[in-house]
């Protein structure tokens, strides 16, 4: 620590400096200044721990030199000595919080005792301090610590017994109530219902954000816990027992439901549990999951835990599949679609469409098509293979409406693709247009037959009977054919030439090249540019 003498009278600083063992009391440094200005000089080199000041001087007084320190915000233990006892000087140097008030001529035990008292004062200022900036980073960590624990009671990290919970409240120094009981409200969205305009991790605080503001009327992160399983984005919110009034909550629900659909331009389902100790909230939050799970018809509502399902007993559904695979064939998409949803609307009526049936529906669906397609060698799996048949795909079983989005992309794509299919010289120009536009790479046959969704023997069959030749011998033709025209406009080497032609290995480039041409690169090269430096 380092001290500060300020006195006017040089003896008086020399005496204090010789008689007090500023090493016994943890002072390693001792400054000495004869007025207020070189003392505010020497703050500038390093602010004192302790500032040992006469109040009377004629440059400035003590007082005037405390209250410049205070206006700084140092932190500097005070002690003031002076030749006249007054009640204004002492009550003033209380006021700015000075340690000690002492009379000359100075009594070195009574100085000592000062000294002591002042780094007593000071530690424990400091130590004070330090206290509180902990206090202060709790407090701001709180919330975090909390929605740390409540997302491992929902996610069953800490095993649903009450000793054990009780144990992890203590360890985490929370005040949260074990004897009460809670409300879970768990609000659902399908991922790929997220407009794609959103980044997701964005999207997940504003969903949070948002759920917290209306269930909560608060940014109240310690009881919001977001998580996304499977396909599915949820929010799960905990509410004490006595806040959870039922017309109350669904009216929230119904009000949150809104929102999301107006500014998160998506589909929210809001499902409320019964009050629950908190050591079954895992099993409860379980439970709402399988209730959204097996909710098609109605979604974007508010349910509770008890509630079920409108769903009558169902009865056995099976899909026409033989009527579909007709109107596939008979190329009749429209028909395709208004019938697929007549089925659906006719599941509805007798509210009989869940989660599962729509699922059985699909594949019937998607068994037919696959059927349709094989039966014309198309290759199903390039057909849907891109981003935007996957994406409707999974929404499929979310509703009606994405359902019937996804059915009408897939009978538009099969029936026109069949219908490529049944123009042999429209497959076969698409093949030779791949071939041109590709045969700098290393292709083969089956890359060929998937740019135009058909199996490698079909299309070799097809593009035989079209061009005369296989597709190998067409491949040849046409790299022969552009390395012949590098060769005269080009001084590429030979070896580049095959590499740019779409041939790994010279060799097998050189062989090719005379089978096709009679004469090698070389002899090719040389005879043109003869004829040309002739001509």
């Amino acid at each position: 620590m380092k001290c500060m003498l300020i006195d006017d009278d040089v003896p008086t600083v020399q005496v204090l400096t010789d008689i007090i063992p500023w090493g016994e009391y943890g002072f390693s440094e001792v400054s000495r200044a004869h007025c207020v200005q070189d003392a505010q000089m020497l703050f500038a080199a390093g602010i004192p721990d302790l500032v040992l000041c006469d109040i009377e001087m004629p440059r400035g007084s003590g007082i005037e030199m405390i209250q410049w320190v205070r206006e700084q915000g140092y932190d500097c233990a005070f002690i003031f000595f002076t030749c006249h006892e007054s009640f204004d000087f002492a009550s003033t140097a209380i006021s700015y919080n000075a340690d000690s008030y002492l009379l000359k001529p100075l009594n070195q035990a009574k100085l000592e005792a000062a000294v002591s008292k002042a780094v007593g004062g000071l530690k424990w200022r400091r130590q004070l301090g330090e206290y509180q900036k902990f206090g202060m980073a709790w407090l701001k960590n709180k919330g975090l610590v909390e929605t740390s624990f409540w997302t491992d009671i929902l996610m069953a990290t800490i095993s649903p017994r009450l000793d054990l919970i009780q144990g992890e409240i203590h360890k985490r120094a929370l005040t949260i109530e074990t004897e009460q009981s809670y409300v879970l409200l768990l609000v659902s969205v399908f991922l790929s219902e997220i407009d794609q305009r959103w980044n997701e991790s964005t999207f997940r605080y504003a969903f949070a954000n948002l759920s917290s503001e209306i269930i909560l009327l608060r940014l109240h992160y310690d009881r919001v816990v977001s998580y996304q399983k499977n396909n599915m984005l949820y929010v799960a919110v905990v509410l004490d027992e006595r806040n959870g009034d039922q017309a109350l909550l669904e009216e929230r629900g119904k009000r949150l439901i809104q929102l999301m659909n107006e500014y998160l331009k998506c589909v929210g389902t809001c499902y409320i549990s019964e009050p629950e100790h908190i050591e079954g909230l895992a099993q409860v939050k379980a439970e709402l999951e399988r209730m959204d799970s097996s909710n098609v018809m109605f979604r974007g509502k508010v349910h509770w835990q008890n509630a079920v399902f409108p769903h009558e007993r169902r009865e056995r559904f099976d899909l026409d599949t033989q009527r579909y695979t007709s109107l596939f064939v008979e190329r009749e998409k429209a028909q395709i679609v208004n019938r697929l949803k007549k089925d659906l609307e006719q599941l509805v009526a007798k509210n009989q469409l869940d989660a599962e049936m729509l699922h059985v529906i699909r594949e019937d669906f998607l068994q037919v098509v696959y059927a349709i397609l094989a039966k014309h060698n198309v290759q199903a799996h390039q057909l849907f293979i891109d981003s935007l048949a996957q994406q409707l795909y999974l929404k499929s079983e979310h509703s009606i409406f994405d359902f019937m989005k996804w059915a009408y992309l897939i009978t538009e794509r099969t029936i026109e693709t069949i219908k490529e299919t049944q123009r042999s010289e429209g497959i076969a120009d698409k093949a030779r247009r791949y071939i041109h536009e590709n045969y700098s790479k290393d292709l083969n046959r089956e890359d060929v037959a998937a740019s135009v969704f058909l199996t490698p023997d079909y299309l070799a069959k097809v593009f035989k009977q079209e061009t005369g030749r296989t597709m190998k011998e067409y491949l040849n033709d046409y790299r022969i054919e552009a390395a012949k025209h590098m060769l005269i406009d080009s001084r590429l080497s030979i070896g580049q030439i095959a590499m740019e032609t779409g041939y790994e290995n010279i060799s097998y480039f050189s062989t090719v090249f005379k089978k096709l041409a009679g004469e090698t690169p070389n002899a090719f090269r040389s005879r043109h540019r003869h004829v040309q430096k002739k001509g």
